[in-house]
C-alpha cells in the first residue's frame, strides 16, 4: 500500500458517477507543486486555453460523496466543494469561470447559486457551494445548465448528529504540540521546512482574549491535487495579521508507521474535531467561538475571506 492508499480511511473515496475513476480528496506530489501564476477563471490574461462547457462529470471533494453523518447538518450554513472533469480527466485548465447549482430537497429546489471557479494559489480548480438546508433529509446538487451531468446526491444530518464543530460553537479545546512539547507526535510538522505555527498550545489560546487559527493538514502527504498545500497559503495569509495567533496540529501521531506495515493513530486534535477528513481550517473570535470553516480544499481567496471575517 502507498501513503496515499493508507490515508483513505480519514478521506475516504470520493463519490463520483459510474464509469469515473475513483479520486483521493488530498494527494499529489512535491514535484507538481502549483505556482499560483495565472487562473483558470481568467484565461485571457494567464495565457490558459479557453474555458470549455464539455464537462461530464460533476465530482464532490468529500469523504463517501457527502454521505458522511458527521458532515453536513441542518439549520447551520454549510460548505460543500466541487470540482469537474472530462471524460478523461479533471478539468484543470478549461474548467468553467462559473457554474449554476440548485440544490433540491426532494421535488423542492431551494438553493440556486452561481458559483465562481476558485483557482488562485492551487492546481485544482473548484466551485465552493454555501447554502442552508433547512431540514435533514436527502438533498442533491444539480448544475441548472448542464443537464446531462449526473447531479450529486448527499446527506443532511440533523445538527445532534453531527461531531464537527459549526460555526457559532465553542471550538473544543485540546493540546497540540509545540516546538517545547512534541506531546507524543513525531514529527510535529511533516512540512519539508518546519512551518511556524508551532509557537502554541491550542489550549493555551482558546478563549485568551486574541483571535485564533487552527489548521489540522499534513503538508508532507497533501501539496497539490485535490487539497493543494493549504498550510503554504496559510503561511502567506498570516502575514500582516500579527494579532492572530496561528497554530498547525498534524494528522498522524507517527507516519513513520506506515513504513512498517502500521498504522499510525490519529492525534488528538483531529479527534477533539470530529474530522472523518482533511485537511480542515477553523477560525476563531477572541472568546473561542468558531466564525469560519473551510473543509477539504480552499485557495488564497477563500482563506483571505475567511479571515477577514476577525
Amino acid at each position: 500500500m502507498t501513503r496515499l492508499d493508507r490515508r483513505k480511511f480519514i478521506l475516504g473515496a470520493l463519490a463520483v458517477p459510474s464509469g469515473a475513476a475513483l479520486l483521493a480528496a488530498c494527494g499529489g506530489d512535491a514535484d507538481s507543486v502549483s505556482t499560483g501564476q495565472g487562473s483558470a477563471a481568467d484565461p485571457t490574461s494567464s495565457g490558459l486555453p479557453e474555458p470549455s462547457t464539455d464537462l461530464s462529470f460533476l465530482v464532490p471533494t468529500f469523504p463517501d460523496g457527502f454521505r458522511s453523518p458527521a458532515a453536513i447538518v441542518a439549520g447551520v450554513e454549510q460548505r460543500i466543494t466541487f470540482v469537474v472533469r472530462d471524460e478523461i480527466d479533471i478539468m484543470r485548465q478549461t474548467a468553467p469561470s462559473e457554474l449554476a447549482f440548485t440544490v433540491s430537497l426532494g421535488d423542492v429546489a431551494f438553493a440556486d447559486e452561481t458559483v465562481r471557479l476558485r483557482s488562485d494559489g492551487v492546481i485544482t480548480p473548484y466551485y465552493p457551494i454555501r447554502f442552508t438546508a433547512p431540514q435533514p433529509g436527502e438533498y442533491v446538487a444539480t448544475l441548472v445548465d448542464h443537464p446531462g451531468v449526473t447531479p450529486i446526491p448527499f446527506v443532511v444530518m440533523d445538527p445532534a448528529d453531527g461531531t464537527i464543530p459549526q460555526v457559532g460553537d465553542t471550538l473544543p479545546v485540546v493540546d497540540t504540540p509545540t516546538i517545547d512539547d512534541a506531546r507524543g507526535v513525531t514529527p510535529i510538522c511533516t512540512r519539508a521546512i518546519q512551518c511556524p505555527f508551532h509557537e502554541h498550545n491550542l489550549t493555551d489560546m482558546i478563549g485568551n482574549g486574541r483571535p485564533t487559527v487552527l489548521i489540522i493538514a499534513t503538508p508532507g502527504f497533501c501539496q497539490t491535487d485535490i487539497c493543494g498545500p493549504v498550510v503554504d497559503l496559510l503561511i502567506d495569509g498570516a502575514e500582516g495579521h500579527d494579532d492572530i495567533d496561528f497554530i498547525h496540529a498534524e494528522v498522524y501521531g507517527d507516519p513513520s508507521e506506515f513504513d512498517t506495515g502500521a498504522f499510525p493513530d490519529t492525534t488528538a486534535a483531529v479527534k477533539a474535531m470530529g474530522l472523518p477528513y482533511e485537511p480542515a481550517l477553523f477560525v476563531t473570535d477572541a472568546n473561542g467561538i468558531l466564525a469560519a470553516r473551510l473543509d477539504t480544499m480552499w485557495d488564497r481567496s477563500e482563506l483571505a475571506d475567511a479571515l477577514a471575517v476577525l
